[in-house]
């Protein structure tokens, strides 16, 4: 598995224009044209295991932004698989335990913990739906925006969860029949 590298918006604004300069067709044959360049200018060589991987396609992919078109092949939060697994699922498996962790966190303290739209006992309108165990209501959200949060609380609050997923077979999916892993917690 290749490792993943987060990158502030504007270093990956900054990314793709030396790309350009570069003529990379990728964010990652940028970085390795960048790493070859000063590698050389440093008189440094890699080593046999490394130049090895260089070129190779990855076996796991993952861009965050670009989770449209996804199916989950597999959901756990705190080592527990996550039943009916979506992205929402997952989402409310994250809050359920940040409630349970928060001993007694109020329906109201946990609607100002979440960066998604929410609201405290039942509200069915306007996307939003009501979970009991919660008694707080949560608006739907796009796989992207669910990962985002799920991944936001899962840091914050150490609460380890692994997804893998995989772009469905349609063209507008980023990578169509591949798959990836997200890990989030630790």
């Amino acid at each position: 598995m290749m490792p993943v590298i987060r990158l502030n918006d504007a270093t990956f604004v900054d990314l793709k224009s030396v790309a350009t300069w570069l003529e990379a067709k990728t964010p990652s044959e940028a970085i390795d044209k960048l790493v070859r360049e000063k590698m050389a200018a440093l008189d440094l060589e890699r080593d046999d295991m490394a130049a090895s991987s260089v070129g190779e396609k990855p076996k796991f992919l993952f861009e965050e932004t670009r989770l449209s078109y996804t199916r989950l092949l597999a959901a756990s939060v705190k080592g527990q698989a996550v039943p009916r697994q979506n992205w929402a699922n997952v989402l409310l498996a994250v809050i359920s335990v940040l409630k349970s962790k928060g001993k007694g966190l109020s329906s109201e303290s946990l609607c100002l913990e979440l960066q998604v739209p929410s609201k405290v006992g039942v509200y069915n309108k306007d996307g939003y739906k009501y979970h009991p165990s919660l008694d707080i209501s949560i608006q739907g959200q796009s796989a992207a925006d669910a990962w985002k949060e799920t991944s936001r609380i899962a840091n914050k609050h150490r609460i380890p969860v692994e997804v893998t997923f995989q772009w469905r077979d349609n063209e507008k999916a980023v990578h169509p029949g591949q798959s990836a892993r997200l890990k989030a917690g630790k």
